[in-house]
C-alpha cells in the first residue's frame, strides 16, 4: 500500500491555490487574492433564504483577479458525499479509533478566459452539526477510491478546462457531518447540504 500524506504545505499559499489559485505565471508562493468581484451563485435556498447550502451538485460561480493581475474565474461544486464506503486501507491510517469511511467527490472547472488555477484537498472539509470541521486528511495512493482528487498543488487546470476527483475521510463511526465546506483562504466558505442517511 502507498500512502501519501502532505507535511509541511505552504498553508497559506496551498489553500489560497485551491480556488483561487495562482495563475500559471504566479511566483511560486502566492500572495492573498483581491475578494471575488462575482457574488457566488446558488447560495440561497429554493425559498431564497440567504446563506443556505447549497444542494450538492449545485456548483458556484467565482471570479477573481490574482496577484499578478490575471484573470481567474470558474465554477466549483461539491458533487457527492457517500457514507460510509468501503476503502483498502488500515483503521491505524486514520484519525480516529474506530473509524467509518467517506468520499466527497468535488470538480472545479475554469472558464474559457480564465489563466491557469492549481487546485487541491486542502480547503474542503466536513462540517458536523456540533460546529466543528474535519479537515481533508490529504490521504492518497493505493486504497482509496478513484479518481483522487490531488494533494498540494498537483491539480493545475488550464482554460476552459475542469477537474474532477474524490476525497477519502476517515471519521468516528456513528457520525455524519451535515454540511460539506469549501473555504480557500481570502474567501467566505461556501457550504453543501449533506442528506441525511
Amino acid at each position: 500500500m502507498r500512502t501519501r500524506a502532505t507535511i509541511g504545505l505552504l498553508a497559506s499559499g496551498l489553500l489560497l491555490g485551491a480556488l483561487t489559485a495562482c495563475s500559471s505565471d504566479s511566483s511560486t508562493t502566492p500572495a492573498a487574492t483581491k475578494q471575488s468581484t462575482t457574488a457566488p451563485t446558488g447560495s440561497s435556498d429554493a425559498k431564497g433564504k440567504p446563506g443556505a447550502p447549497l444542494t450538492l451538485g449545485k456548483g458556484t460561480r467565482w471570479s477573481d483577479t490574482d496577484t499578478d493581475g490575471t484573470h481567474i474565474s470558474g465554477t466549483t461544486t461539491a458533487l457527492s458525499y457517500t457514507q460510509p464506503v468501503k476503502v483498502d486501507l488500515p483503521d491505524d491510517v486514520a484519525d480516529f479509533k474506530n473509524p467509518a469511511w467517506a468520499v466527497l467527490e468535488v470538480k472545479v472547472c475554469t472558464d474559457s478566459k480564465s489563466a491557469t488555477v492549481s487546485v487541491s484537498q486542502d480547503p474542503w472539509a466536513l462540517g458536523f452539526p456540533d460546529d466543528t470541521r474535519l479537515n481533508a486528511p490529504l490521504v492518497s495512493g493505493a486504497g482509496v477510491p478513484k479518481p483522487e482528487y490531488p494533494i498540494g498543488d498537483g491539480g493545475r487546470i488550464t482554460a476552459g478546462t475542469c477537474l474532477r476527483g474524490k476525497i477519502t475521510f476517515s471519521l468516528e463511526r456513528g457520525k455524519r457531518p451535515d454540511t460539506v465546506v469549501y473555504a480557500p483562504e481570502g474567501r467566505d466558505p461556501i457550504e453543501w447540504a449533506v442528506p441525511k442517511a
